[in-house]
């Protein structure tokens, strides 16, 4: 018979869940107030030239909307520059001008970078919610030198320009780029937002409330009709040649390959990729192994990162650190072919994406490729939630690995969350049990007022993703956090938070594994610099390597508690950014192998440096300094320093020239990226690169290098 205390958690998720279930259905229920409305007038003359310039007939007859109002630093407040916009429309394009009015137009900042590279710029974006659900949106934004930013990689054409009363821009976006259903053109969710570089401050058309959800608070745009997209269909080949050289050993490849996206209607779309590890993708920092966890690693392919939501689970991987995915794309090193088939219709978004990943041959491996499949499914439901089922799997040889979940995001009373998964893990040769994955997550977190997170998480032994990403396996935790934060109009501060958390940990035969308790300390003046901190302590044991090279729990605990200070000033201009964060900690240090674990002390200084002394150029620097030192004897376990130096020079807005240094003390090794790129027309685009990497063994230097010259060109029927 099973314990009352293992009891405790089910019965408080399924209480949690059912209370949840009928607060979001009564706020499904709630009525609507009335929204803004732009109404989009057809283009009877000739369309604008979108020079940024706002002078072409089209504009004249039509009545632009204004009346801003302030998202910060005074929420709700009267905007202090006047803002106006116009929208237009013809079969191909949706047009949009803007009219960005500034008392002191000699303040107005702006970066000439590559694109959607420019931070802390004066700026006006478009929100648009095609589909008009208060759930997805695209977003296209300007700053004053025609730099454009976007929240997908697609093409649209823009103008920017400096005028005696401010600045003004303007916007062309191709119907193809949007995903819309051709049904329902009637209304379509539209925002804007302009930032004001000089005073830090955040406008929108609507009146947005900090505590709700910023889709649920849009305007609408009316009046489009008799839409006819089309073909979408765009074609990017490549070619490109690559010589590497590696100690003695040379070798040169050419190389052809080709990304391709087809909207099969509106709101569907297939990409296609073949040979798309013959691309210029940043090397990976050094990030040192100080546990038996594998480390998490961003992507930075775009055909992966593109339409990536549609592969997220949602509990957020982003907010677990990596934590649980079912698809980690990193486990496709080097696909031969991919394809992904995304969209939405009826409420429902689906994702659909396979890749064959080119076989690496060793001694006695396997010389087949290997195959991924993932399947994802989300239903919206109630005012601004969702229910989803998600599959992945991949057959590598004679292994295979297959992993299923189901999971919901519940939103209710605009700032209350609801968030939870169970999956499960299946392996050949494994046996089906204990290969569960459940969490469940609550969030109550307006911008003023009392804060609440809890969160309660089960990994179990048998759990092995293949597809994706697991940090710890048999560990079940639950986390409760409470707080208070402040908000202010004026003065000195411009938010303040305090917070009171608590972790319990076990194993998930519900032996203790330690407990955490901590107090921390948040703060943001007005001046865009923040300041945080905490305290923490408790005690906890760890996992370390054992037989067959097993995780398994060590049987002592180790005592812990430590604090961090974090400053941060994001201010723009010159000074682009400056960050500091240190730590202390005492802990449990892991030898060598980490098959053991000592207590000591854990001592780490993060700082980074951004300087941007001409509006085309920037450098920046950073370190992660970690120092370990056993208690008792005081010898040192671990001391490395990993930096990162980068300059970019936009020469011009066609020419652009990147270099990056990576490297780190402990083993003596760093690499250095130079890429020069020049686009001769929209998605055109050729490259050289040049990489250099030198590490030390035991045998001295080894080292080697590669040169890549790389032509892509953008045809779209």
């Amino acid at each position: 018979m099973p314990s009352p205390r293992r009891r405790v958690l089910p019965r408080l998720a399924q209480t949690v869940l059912t209370v949840a279930l009928v607060l979001a259905l009564g706020q499904a229920l709630a009525a609507q107030g009335p929204v803004r409305q732009l109404l989009v007038g057809p283009v009877t003359t000739a369309p604008p030239k979108i020079d940024g310039l706002i002078e072409d007939a089209c504009w004249q007859g039509l009545e632009p909307v204004s009346g801003f109002f302030q998202y910060d630093p005074i929420n709700g407040a009267k905007a202090t520059e006047e803002t106006l916009v116009w929208a237009a429309y013809d079969q191909n394009y949706l047009y949009f001008a803007f009219l960005m009015k500034d008392s002191r137009p000699d303040r107005i900042w702006a970066e000439l970078t590559p694109r959607n590279e420019w931070e802390n710029n004066d700026s006006i974006q478009l929100i648009l919610d095609a589909y008009n659900d208060k759930r997805t949106s695209l977003t296209f934004a300007l700053n004053p030198k025609g730099v454009q930013k976007n929240s997908v990689e697609t093409i649209w054409k823009s103008g920017a320009a400096l005028r005696a009363d401010g600045w003004s821009a303007e916007m062309a976006i191709p119907f193809k780029s949007l995903r819309f259903s051709a049904a329902k053109l009637e209304i379509w969710g539209v925002n804007f937002e302009r930032y004001i570089h000089r005073l830090k401050e955040t406008d929108y058309w609507t009146d947005v409330d900090r505590d709700l959800p910023k889709l649920q608070q849009s305007g609408e745009l009316r009046g489009l009709a008799g839409l006819k997209p089309g073909y979408n269909l765009e074609f990017f080949p490549y070619a490109g040649v690559r010589t590497t050289k590696w100690e003695e050993e040379t070798d040169t490849q050419a190389a052809v390959g080709l990304d391709a996206k087809w909207g099969i209607r509106p709101n569907l779309y297939l990409d296609v990729t073949a040979s798309p590890d013959f691309s210029e993708v940043e090397s990976d920092p050094f990030i040192y192994q100080l546990s038996p966890y594998e480390n998490y690693l961003r992507e930075n392919r775009p055909f992966f990162t593109e339409g990536s939501r549609y592969f997220s689970l949602s509990t957020g991987d982003e907010y677990h650190g990596g934590g649980t995915s079912l698809f980690y794309s990193r486990r496709v090193r080097n696909p031969r072919f991919a394809a992904k088939l995304s969209g939405k219709t009826g409420g429902f978004g689906f994702g659909v994406l396979g890749a064959l990943n080119k076989s690496e041959v060793g001694a006695g491996e396997d010389p087949r490729d290997g195959y991924f499949g993932v399947f994802r499914v989300q239903k919206d439901v109630f005012k601004n939630s969702q229910v989803g089922v998600y599959y992945a799997g991949v057959r590598d040889g004679e292994t295979r690995n297959q992993n299923v979940a189901l999971d919901f995001n519940f939103n209710f009373a605009d700032f209350y969350y609801l968030q939870g998964v169970a999956a499960r893990t299946f392996n050949g040769g494994v046996p089906n049990a204990r290969n569960g994955i459940y969490q469940l997550n609550f969030q109550r977190e307006p911008d003023a007022g009392l804060q609440v997170m809890s969160g309660f998480q089960r990994v179990e032994e048998n759990v092995d993703i293949r597809t994706g990403y697991v940090d710890e396996i048999d560990v079940q935790s639950f986390d409760l956090m409470a707080g208070y934060a402040w908000r202010y109009d004026k003065g000195l501060f411009k938010r303040l938070s305090f917070d009171l958390g608590g972790t319990f940990r076990q194993d998930t035969h519900g032996r203790a594994t330690g407990e955490r308790y901590e107090v921390f300390l948040w703060s943001e003046l007005f001046n865009l610099i923040e300041v945080h901190g905490g305290f923490d302590f408790g005690r906890s044991r760890y996992q370390v390597l054992g037989e067959d090279d097993r995780l398994v729990w060590t049987p002592e605990f180790v005592r812990t508690y430590g604090g961090n200070i974090d400053f941060s000033w994001e201010r723009g201009g010159f000074l682009k950014e400056v960050s500091v964060e240190g730590s202390w900690q005492k802990r449990g240090i892991y030898v060598e192998d980490w098959t053991a674990v000592v207590p000591g002390t854990q001592t780490g200084v993060e700082a980074q440096l951004v300087l941007r002394p001409r509006s085309n150029l920037e450098w920046s620097v950073e370190g992660d300094w970690i120092r370990q030192t056993v208690d008792g004897t005081g010898a040192e376990a671990f001391n490395g320093l990993a930096y990162e130096t980068a300059l970019h020079y936009q020469l011009t807005r066609r020419l652009f020239l990147n270099t990056r240094l990576l490297g780190e003390t402990r083993d003596d090794q760093y690499s250095l990226d130079f890429l020069v790129g020049y686009y001769f027309g929209a998605g055109n685009i050729v490259q050289l690169a040049f990489k250099k990497s030198e590490r030390s063994d035991i045998l001295g230097t080894v080292g080697g290098y590669s040169v890549t010259l790389k032509v892509s060109y953008l045809l779209r029927l």
